[in-house]
This record gives structure tokens, sequence and C-alpha cells, in this order.
């Protein structure tokens, strides 16, 4: 590692993170790695965080801080991103953290091979629990060949709806500058769920080179506050499409990724604009005039309780979930899995966009009593990708 030293930049975007902003800038500059430029872009913050960042900056010369108007997250990235100068870029987000060796240990396992981009794994830290996140490949150092054959085909949807191939995130990425310098500013402004997907595939369609390494120094902090859902206008969501067709068309292997595009949309579709299904088969059919015991009080769970309650679609006679505790703390009418054996129901929907965990939320029903004829939950079948093109086709924002 002595041999090649890059410079990092680091690029903290900060909006109104005042009460873990010290954390998070404490483990950068604390870093074993010390050749860092670390970019403080403060997004017009209301709180005491622009006052934070000047006092790190007067302390360590390494940082640096733009103070902007609030412009959203993807706006201060590209700002990040036009003022930084190391030879590759990473991102922190500025509620989280990360190991004090973390950029020593990713250099050290990346064994002085320069390639586009370094993909590591992080930690989701819950207040009460913590997951680990990998990528699905094994950890290796893949070029074009590899790339087309191994990586692409399964990188966006790895065949289990919805688990990526790759983790879409950009805060467990290191990635060559002239590469992100091309790709983050044709990320849209204007998305706000899935801004990360929209650049990190896009990257690896162009990618010559990447390296995978089975390593999780990235502590991702899950708020509380981020379980309620959060309206989101259709238009964002077809930015996100918008932008990624228009890389992927491009490309030579068009063909292997507009398929796992149209499943990474059903899931994006399904969690912000659910009300877009609700004309059309075997949607409608699925919940039409029937007592429906919805079970997920998560982001699905929650769009799709509105939409069936507004919408008169059937009707709810309970919402349940495992953490109801949490959501009903929340205000939202969520009631323990328990108490669905004591209600009379047509079915039982698992509102959950994630198929594996939906079959094993289907055999804990099944040893309560619950009929296995009567649960069921979205896969990603022919009619409902066709619905998703449809959509996305005669209603996307170019």
């Amino acid at each position: 590692m002595k041999e090649w030293q890059p410079l990092i930049s680091v690029i903290i975007p900060i909006y109104n993170a005042e009460p873990y902003l010290a954390q998070c800038i404490e483990s950068v500059i604390s870093q074993t790695y010390h050749k860092l430029e670390i970019i403080l872009v403060d997004d017009g913050s209301t709180d005491e965080s622009p006052a934070i960042c000047d006092a790190y900056a007067a302390a360590d010369p390494r940082i640096k801080v733009i103070h902007k108007e609030n412009g959203g997250l993807v706006q201060a990235r590209k700002t990040g991103v036009r003022q930084a100068v190391g030879e590759y870029i990473t991102y922190v987000d500025a509620d989280d953290w990360i190991d004090l060796d973390t950029y020593e240990t990713i250099l050290e396992k990346a064994a002085g091979r320069q390639t586009d981009m370094i993909l590591y794994g992080l930690v989701e830290e819950y207040e009460d629990s913590r997951v680990v996140k990998q990528n699905a490949f094994a950890e290796g150092y893949y070029e074009e060949g590899a790339l087309k054959d191994i990586i692409r085909p399964q990188m966006l949807c790895n065949g289990v709806f919805f688990h990526f191939g790759l983790l879409p995130n950009l805060v467990c990425k290191l990635v060559r500058r002239e590469l992100l310098g091309e790709v983050q500013p044709l990320v849209s402004d204007e998305i706000e769920m899935g801004e990360d997907a929209d650049c990190t595939f896009q990257m690896l369609a162009q990618a010559k080179s990447v390296q995978i390494i089975r390593y999780t120094p990235y502590h991702y902090r899950k708020r509380q506050d981020s379980m309620v859902r959060r309206a989101t206008g259709f238009s964002r969501v077809s930015r996100l499409y918008t932008d990624l067709r228009k890389a992927f068309v491009k490309s030579t292997e068009w063909e292997v990724l507009m398929p796992q595009l149209y499943c990474y949309m059903l899931f994006i579709l399904l969690l912000k604009a659910t009300e877009k299904f609700t004309k059309y088969e075997p949607f409608k059919g699925c919940f039409d005039k029937k007592k429906i015991v919805l079970y997920g009080a998560g982001g699905f769970g929650q769009e799709l309780y509105q939409v069936l309650t507004e919408k008169g679609i059937g009707e709810v006679v309970l919402w349940a979930d495992q953490r109801y505790r949490i959501y009903r703390e929340w205000g939202l009418s969520v009631a323990a899995p328990q108490e669905i054996t004591a209600c009379a129901y047509d079915m039982v929907f698992i509102a959950v966009l994630d198929t594996q965990v939906c079959e094993r939320i289907a055999e804990s029903l099944t040893a309560q009593g619950v009929s296995r004829e009567k649960i069921s939950y979205i896969e990603p079948t022919e009619p409902y990708l066709e619905m998703v093109r449809f959509i996305l086709e005669t209603e996307r924002t170019d």
C-alpha cells in the first residue's frame, strides 16, 4: 500500500444533521489513512450544522466547507464532486459513521489495482439491532469480460424480488474521480428515492473494472422516523427510470440490463406510486370486494394501506406487523400478528417487497393457523412487469 497512496476525496453532504455530525466527521478525520480531502457540503442547514462544519475546518487543513442554499442530496453531491481533486471519491452521509481503519483496509485489500470502482459492504444500524449488507458476488477483481458475463446480468436484480446483486449505496464505494465526475451530473436533482441506484448503476454500465471486497466498515444509521411513509411524486420516480433507461439503451448489454430495470421499477413503483396499479389487473382483482388482513407496516405496507382505504378497494379488517408497538408510537393503527386468528377475512396479504421474507412470514402464519391458500404477496410475474412497462412508457418524464 505504501507504493500506492491515492488522495481520497470524502464528500459529506449535510442538512440539519446536528445530533450526528460530530460523530460522522470524527470518524473521517481520525482515519489511519491520512491522505484525505474532506469536503463538507452544508446544504442550507438551519440548525448548528454550519457552525460545526466551520469549527472542524478551522482545526484540520484537510477540510473544505461549502455553504450553499438548500437544493437536496443529489445537488449537494454534485457540488462536492465539482470541488474534489482526489484520485478517488467517496461519500459519507452526515448521520452515519465509518470504522477508523476504513480507507487503509480498503486500499490494502485492493492490492494496488487502480480500478474504476471499489465496492464493499455496510452495516444497517437500528436502535435495537444491526444488519450486515454485502454485495452478492464473490470477492475479487472483475475486468471487462467478467463484468459482461458475471456482474452486469445480475447487478441490479439478482433473481430474487427484490435483492440487488450489487448494493446501490454510494457510501460503500470508492470511485475513480473521472468516472464519478462524468456520471453524477447525469443524475436528476428531482429524484428522492433511488438516487444512489441511479448513479451507481450508470457507473457500473460504463466501468472497465471493479474490485469487490468482503468488508463492512460503513455504519448506516436507520432512524425511527424513516419508518414512516413519505409521499413521493410520480414525476420523481419517472426521472429515475428515465436516467437509467438512457444509460442502459446506449450499452451493448441493454438486453440483460433492461429486464433488471423493469424489475427494479416494479419495486420502486409499488413502494412509492402504488395507486398507479389500482386500475389494472391482476393488482385490483387481488383486493377488490375482499376482506383483507394486511400484514406489514413498512414503506410498502403504509402506501398500500392508504391506497386501499382511500380507493375503497376491498376492506382492510386488520393491519398487522411484528413491530406494531413502534408503529403505534407513530400513530399508525397496527395490531399484533396474533390478532389475525380472531378476524373474519378472505385473504392475508403480505405487504413486503422481498419474496424470501414473504415466504418466511407465510410459513409463520400457517404455523399460526392461517390457511396457505389465503396468503398472498406480489411477485415479479410478467403481468406485473407489463404493467410497469406500460405505466412508465406512457407517463414517464423525459
